[in-house]
């Protein structure tokens, strides 16, 4: 089966809040409606975030499939960490974004010539536009980086469901084989690129 490949190892860098003009794109900045059109790597065709404590049991989920969960049972808004969104991680078509689906997808298909079971993997593409429900929020984590976090706090499964609902809404779902044949790595933009990728 054909690999696709990451193109360089920028990616693997913690990439810091940048400016843009006198601006900072960070937590602080939140939206009632998509700023533009973002992508959402799963890795089958529904969302299921899981208990970020479950993470050392679980070495092929992604930890951005994850969420912290309170001892009270809530998944909040505001992770007590940064490695952790709470929510669905979003990116435009930039070029950390091919590093990340290109990744994710060699690694599954890595599973599977090793006989392990693996579901099919989708992109949802949210358009520019899109209004976002008051019980969910999209939330620009840096650069390029956005997750749709629950607005209050709520049950994991019920922000799951939250979650499955607005995609099944709002989102066009494709294959990421199919997404990755469509968009070649050199038509992606650079990640500090705002004025290109938010403008689309």
């Amino acid at each position: 089966m054909i690999r696709h490949l990451s193109q360089n190892s920028a990616w693997r860098r913690m990439v810091r809040p940048i400016a843009i003009g006198q601006r900072y794109l960070s937590t602080q900045v939140s939206h009632t409606s998509f700023p533009a059109t973002l992508l959402h790597y799963c890795p089958r065709q529904r969302v299921r975030l899981y208990d970020h404590a479950e993470s050392d049991d679980r070495p092929d989920d992604l930890v951005d499939e994850s969420a912290i969960v309170e001892k009270n049972g809530l998944v909040y808004r505001e992770p007590p960490t940064s490695h952790v969104s709470n929510g669905a991680v979003l990116y435009p078509n930039t070029f950390m974004m091919q590093e990340f689906i290109r990744m994710y997808y060699d690694e599954m298909l890595d599973r599977e010539d090793e006989g392990k079971e693996v579901e099919t993997p989708y992109i949802f593409t949210i358009r520019r536009g899109t209004p976002i429900p008051s019980h969910l929020i999209l939330i620009n984590e840096y650069m390029s980086r956005f997750s749709l976090r629950p607005a209050q706090a709520l049950p994991l499964q019920d922000l799951n469901q939250a979650l499955n609902e607005f995609f099944d809404k709002h989102a066009k779902k494709e294959t990421a084989s199919g997404w990755l044949d469509n968009h070649p790595f050199q038509n992606a933009v650079a990640d500090d690129a705002l004025a290109v990728w938010g403008s689309h």
